[in-house]
Formats: structure tokens, sequence, C-alpha cells
């Protein structure tokens, strides 16, 4: 194929559990992948749940692609070098709402700071035991601090997210949803522990098809021919917006009814969906 054939095209990638294996890296496999729709003209962008801080714990100044969206579409950047492009956070209205929300569910949460500095944060917590809370609190040492009584955090937080260990995840996605109006809350397995459940609650605006989306206008292009791989349920939006969807097979058994299903992703499943969708422009 030529370079003229794929102009304009684009694929987006969900990072963990998804374009990286287990081990959090970038297989030979998958790194020839990206190189090589970079040679066709095509677009790479990662879509990712983490803050740019974390983004920099797995990606270098090497990593193939050409754009980064973090924090499921709180912020977007050229990459590399890491140049902002746009950002969106939350008003202090919206965050106190969603405080009040939380704290009537008893829910720990954390309140992040705007992009790119959002890997800060203040807490609460309401139960005693929540190692995948803990967890995080250790993971980002320095980065935070308690939320006290009655304090409002400033306006344009990036998020808040609530780490919980569900029996009724759905449910509970629901219920946040529904009290919470004109916002958008995102449920997805911990990264951490894989087992606990986390809400990331958003401004309307915030999601990672709504990035894609940008991004498709902002660079002029085709969003009906776009590909997108992804691994849970914070992708499933994206994967419902783009013209061709792929998951992983270790995705969760509802987006694998939904839609095309590729190897493991620490059996190049990205590579798999990347091959599938080369060959329909055939």
């Amino acid at each position: 194929m030529n370079h003229g054939t794929h102009h304009r095209r684009a694929v987006f990638t969900d990072l963990d559990g998804t374009l990286l294996g287990p081990d959090h890296q970038l297989s030979e496999r998958n790194r020839e992948t990206l190189k090589h729709l970079g040679d066709l003209g095509v677009q790479r962008i990662v879509v990712t749940g983490r803050s740019l801080y974390s983004c920099d714990r797995v990606l270098d100044q090497t990593f193939p692609i050409d754009m980064l969206v973090t924090s499921s579409g709180a912020g977007i950047f050229s990459y590399p070098p890491v140049q902002p492009l746009q950002h969106f956070g939350l008003g202090v209205v919206e965050i106190a709402q969603a405080i009040t929300v939380l704290e009537d569910l008893q829910l720990d949460f954390m309140v992040h700071a705007p992009v790119p500095d959002n890997h800060h944060f203040c807490w609460r917590r309401f139960s005693q035991h929540n190692a995948d809370f803990d967890r995080r609190l250790a993971l980002y040492a320095g980065c935070h601090q308690l939320l006290q009584p009655n304090e409002t955090p400033q306006a344009g937080a990036t998020q808040l997210l609530a780490v919980v260990s569900a029996t009724d995840p759905a449910g509970l996605h629901d219920v946040l949803s529904q009290r919470l109006p004109g916002l958008n809350v995102l449920r997805a397995t911990s990264p951490l522990d894989h087992c606990s459940t986390w809400y990331e609650i958003f401004p309307e605006s915030v999601c990672k098809s709504h990035a894609a989306a940008w991004i498709c206008e902002h660079l002029n292009l085709n969003a009906q021919t776009a590909l997108a791989v992804g691994n849970d349920y914070n992708d499933l939006d994206l994967l419902r917006w783009a013209g061709v969807s792929c998951v992983v097979a270790n995705a969760p058994a509802e987006l694998s009814r939904e839609f095309v299903v590729v190897a493991h992703h620490s059996d190049g499943g990205f590579s798999d969906a990347v091959s599938h969708w080369l060959t329909s422009f055939n």
C-alpha cells in the first residue's frame, strides 16, 4: 500500500491492557505495527485514563505515536514532543455537587488538580479498609493531601475519582449517573488491583470519543474510517464512536459480545486489530 491510500486516516488505542503488555511495556511487534502505520501516513493516537505524569512512567520520546490523550479525554497533547493542544475541567459548582453525592454515598474519593498537573489531588475517605485506595495514595506519595471539611477544591479540577470494592459495579454506576446529571461518570476496572471499580467523574464534554472527534476535526482526519482498540468499560464510548472497533481478548464479556475480538493484549491483539483494519482497504 502506498502513503496516499491511508492519508487522513487514524488509529485510536487505549494504553494499559490494550497496547501495552502485562509488564506495561510495548512489545516489539506492536512497536513495529505503530511504525508501519506511521510509514503509511496514518495518525497514531493513544487515548488513556492515565495523567500526563503517569504516562511519563511508561512512554518515552521514542514511543512511535503522533498524539496523546490523557485522563480519558481531559487533556490532548501532540507527541513527541509533548505540546498541550486542549484541556477541560470542572467548575466549582460541579465539583461541589459531585462531592456532596460521593459523601452522601460514603465513597472514598479523590479530587484531581487541573491538567497537566492532575497527578496532584486531595482526598477524603469513609472506609477503614480500602486496599486499592491506599495503594494509589502510596503510588502518588508527596502529590496529595487530605481534603478538609467544608473545603472546596479550585475550579478547573480535572476529575473526581471514587475507588470502590463494589458488588454491583453497574448498579452503582447507574446511581452516580442519575444523581450527577450534566456530568460524565465513567466506570473502569482498577489498573492497580484489577478487581476494584473506579468511577471517574468528568465534565459532560470529557470522554474518549469527544477527544477523538476533536482530534479528527483539528487534523482533518476521516472519523468514519477510524479504528479504535480498547479493553475496558471506559473505552466503550470510543469503541461505539469509531468506524471500526476491536477489543482485545482480555476485555469483559459485555464488550466482547459487542465488538470484534482480537488476541489478548499479551499476544499482540493491537497488531491483529490493525491488520484486520488495514485489510478492509484492500
